[in-house]
C-alpha cells in the first residue's frame, strides 16, 4: 500500500466510524449506463426576475427542452429577457395555451405567491409535473388546497425550496445528524440586501401588479417571500417544526415606497430542547450578505449557499478527517479563531477517487437553484419523491407566514401540530 492509498484508506475509516459518511460508497458498475438522459420537455410561467432564474437553469439542464414560456405582461421587451435564454420556447400570455399542449410534461410556476393556486391546480387537473416556488401561496387556505392536491397527484409536486436539493446542505445535514456539533445551543440566518421591492411601470395598472410584495393583501414579507428559504433550513437540520416564534419588524427606510410591510425584521423561534433560531432580514442594508449559522458545544458550522465551515472549539475532540481537509482564514471576530475547515460536498466519494478534498473547489455556478430543477427534473424522470415534497412544502409555508404575522405585530404565534396537517 502507498502512501497516498494509506492516507486515502485511513481518512475513509476515520469518517466511517465518526459517522460521517454522508453516502454509501459503491463500486463503479461494470457497464455503467453512459445513455443520454430521458428528454423532458418544460414551460415555464411567470417570468419576473425568479422565473427568469429558473430558465437559465433549465436551459443548462441535459436533455431538457422549454418550448414555452409564459407571462401575462406579453410586452416584447419584456419577453425577450426569458427567449433570449431560450430562443427555441414559444412565448405566450395565457397559461392555459400551454397546459393544453400535449408536448408539455412539466411546468415550472414563478408568478406571485397570490397567484399559484389556480395555476397548479389547473397545472395538476392537466396531468403535468409541477414545481411550484416557495411560498406555496401567501394565504394558507390557498397553500392548504395546493398542498392537498400535490399530495393527491399521480404526477411529481416539488416545492422550490431549493436547499432541500442542494449536495452542500445534505452534505452538512450529516454533521448535524451526527451529533458533531456536540450540544446544539443555537442558530441564525441573515439575509441582507438593500433594495426597496418597488418596480415601476409604464401604467398604473402594471405597477400595482408588479409590486405586489409590497402590499398587505398578496405578501408574506420578508419571512413569507426570502425568509422561507432559510428558515427551512432550520426546521430540517433540527429535526422539527418550531414550537413558537416572536416576531420584530418595521419600515425603517423605504417609507416612500408605498411599502405596507416591513423592511427590516427579527424573528426568534423555539425549538424543541430550548433550541433557538433567529431570522434576521432586511432591505435596507446588504451589510454580509446571506448566511446560515448553527453552533454547538464542539463546533460551530457556517454555511454560504455551496460552501460550508466547520469552526472547532479548542477543546473538542479530535475528528481525524479534518487533518486531510482545506483550512480557510474567514473574518468573523476578534475573539473566535477563524480558521474554518472546509465541508466539502461528496468529500467521501472524491476520496474514494483517490482524490483529496482539500484540492478540490466548490463550482459555485451550480448554485442551489439549479441543484432544485435537477432534482425535479430526475424526480420526473425517474419517480422519485423530491424531498420538498407537498407536505414539506406547506409546512415551510405555514411557519413563514405565521412569523410574518408576528413581524407584523410584534408579537408571539404558538405553533400547534395540526396546523401543519394537510386533512
Amino acid at each position: 500500500m502507498n502512501r497516498r492509498d494509506f492516507i486515502r484508506d485511513s481518512a475513509l475509516l476515520t469518517a466511517a466510524a465518526g459517522g460521517f459518511m454522508v453516502e454509501e460508497l459503491q463500486p463503479e458498475p461494470a457497464h455503467a449506463n453512459t445513455a443520454a438522459p430521458a428528454a423532458v420537455n418544460c414551460a415555464v410561467i411567470g417570468l419576473g426576475p425568479r422565473g427568469r432564474e429558473i430558465t437559465a437553469a433549465l436551459a443548462k439542464q441535459d436533455g431538457i427542452s422549454v418550448s414555452y414560456v409564459c407571462d401575462s405582461y406579453s410586452v416584447p421587451a419584456f419577453i425577450k429577457h426569458a427567449t433570449d435564454i431560450v430562443p427555441q420556447a414559444q412565448a405566450v400570455a395565457d397559461y392555459k395555451q400551454v397546459l393544453s399542449s400535449a408536448a408539455v410534461q412539466a411546468v415550472f410556476v414563478a408568478t406571485p405567491s397570490h397567484e399559484h393556486k389556480q395555476i397548479v391546480l389547473d397545472a395538476l387537473s392537466a396531468g403535468k409535473h409541477v414545481y411550484c416556488e416557495a411560498p406555496l401561496a401567501s394565504d394558507l387556505d390557498d397553500a392548504k388546497s395546493i398542498a392537498q392536491a400535490g399530495a393527491a397527484a399521480k404526477t411529481i409536486f416539488q416545492t422550490g425550496l431549493q436547499y432541500r436539493a442542494n449536495k452542500q446542505h445534505h452534505h452538512v445535514l450529516g454533521f448535524i445528524r451526527s451529533l458533531a456539533l456536540g450540544t446544539i445551543c443555537e442558530g441564525r440566518s441573515q439575509w441582507r440586501k438593500k433594495t426597496s421591492w418597488h418596480v415601476v411601470a409604464p401604467t398604473d395598472a402594471r405597477e400595482q401588479e408588479l409590486n405586489w410584495r409590497l402590499h398587505k393583501s398578496t405578501s408574506s414579507g420578508l419571512p413569507g417571500e426570502v425568509g422561507i428559504h432559510q428558515i427551512d433550513i432550520a426546521t430540517w437540520f433540527l429535526n422539527a417544526p418550531p414550537l413558537k416564534v416572536t416576531g420584530h419588524g418595521d419600515i425603517m427606510f423605504w417609507k416612500s415606497e408605498g411599502l405596507e410591510v416591513p423592511d427590516t425584521v427579527q424573528l426568534i423561534f423555539e425549538y424543541p430542547n430550548s433550541v433557538r433560531y433567529i431570522f434576521d432580514g432586511t432591505l435596507v442594508s446588504s451589510f454580509d450578505g446571506a448566511s446560515d449559522v448553527f453552533m454547538g458545544s464542539d463546533c460551530s458550522i457556517l454555511v454560504r449557499d455551496q460552501r460550508a465551515w466547520m469552526f472547532k472549539e479548542i477543546d473538542s475532540p479530535l475528528l481525524g478527517w479534518e487533518v486531510y481537509a482545506r483550512k480557510d482564514k474567514l473574518a468573523i471576530g476578534d475573539e473566535v479563531d477563524g480558521t474554518g475547515v472546509a465541508l466539502v460536498a461528496d468529500a467521501t466519494k472524491l476520496l474514494a477517487q483517490g482524490v483529496q478534498p482539500a484540492s478540490v473547489g466548490t463550482d459555485v455556478s451550480q448554485t442551489a437553484l439549479f441543484k432544485s430543477v435537477a432534482a425535479f427534473i430526475n424526480s420526473v424522470r425517474t419517480g422519485a419523491k423530491p424531498d420538498a415534497d407537498a407536505a414539506v412544502g406547506y409546512q415551510a409555508t405555514v411557519i413563514a407566514r405565521k412569523a410574518h404575522d408576528a413581524s407584523m405585530t410584534g408579537s408571539t404565534v404558538v405553533f400547534d401540530p395540526t396546523m401543519f396537517s394537510l386533512t
